[in-house]
């Protein structure tokens, strides 16, 4: 079972090795954090391609509920992030309180909180959406470095849109097939 830095016993003498070990996940979870935070930065400057490179080629991605609104593959997410954000003036994206559980050296799920505003070209007949919700990532470690090869939006609740509760009943840490 795969423990949070936080969770695990503390010990005042380290080995070498473990020495070793935590600088790495500690290196590792600022790299995935970094990833993430350059998600919502190709974001907000409305950069679908952009952000679809922080994703592996054979990635799943699901932004709305449902079998449906599963996207399988970059170039799925690509011409989905594209599409939306050409309606799209502005946005603000945010992340907050991650969690990154390791489930081995190469594979770590990610859950954090997420706000986001976005502006539509149908103003002000098409709402501003301004949507809380969490992401629920799963990195994997790549010769380019950490990508995605999961993601999923859950919304909380959204003003300008309806959904809402979705988080409610979910796994933690989140679970993927």
């Amino acid at each position: 079972m795969s423990q949070t830095i936080a969770e695990r016993p503390n010990s005042t003498r380290r080995e070498d090795s473990d020495l070793a070990a935590v600088i790495r996940e500690l290196k590792d979870r600022v790299d995935i954090l970094e990833t993430m935070y350059a998600y919502c930065r190709h974001a907000d400057n409305l950069d679908g391609s952009a952000m679809a490179d922080l994703f592996v080629g054979d990635s799943v991605s699901q932004f709305i509920p449902g079998d449906d609104w599963v996207l399988q593959g970059r170039e799925a997410l690509r011409k989905f992030l594209c599409d939306a954000l050409a309606v799209t003036v502005s946005g603000s994206h945010h992340i907050a309180n991650p969690e990154l559980t390791f489930e081995t050296p190469d594979r770590v799920v990610l859950n954090c909180y997420m706000y986001s505003w976005q502006r539509f070209t149908g103003f002000p007949v098409t709402a501003d959406c301004h949507r809380w919700g969490r992401y629920e990532n799963r990195f994997v470690r790549t010769p380019q470095g950490w990508r995605m090869d999961r993601l999923r939006l859950v919304s909380a609740g959204e003003y300008g849109g309806a959904r809402i509760g979705e988080q409610l009943g979910r796994p933690f840490p989140s679970t993927f097939e």
